[in-house]
């Protein structure tokens, strides 16, 4: 399965995603080949600081993703 971004064909697990992290605003990557369940959350921490942090990829304009980042609570557990 291939990933169109703009008009680049890219194919998983070759290339990644970077986005900051919204609680220090170090830049981090996520492999795209977390990202095949669209509109799914899904969980990383931080590279810098560690932070458990939210992830839900959506389609964007012209074909690009967006992700949707969020901080989560010290105490929440993933299921």
């Amino acid at each position: 399965m291939d990933i169109i971004m703009g008009k680049e064909e890219i194919m998983l697990g070759e290339s990644g995603l970077e986005y900051m992290c919204p609680h220090c605003g170090a830049t981090n990557t996520v492999q795209i080949g977390v990202l095949k369940d669209m509109y799914t959350e899904q969980f990383d921490s931080c590279s810098c600081c560690e932070k458990r942090l939210s992830l839900t990829p959506a389609d964007g304009v012209g074909g690009k993703i967006n992700l949707v980042i969020d901080s989560l609570d010290p105490d929440f557990r993933a299921r």
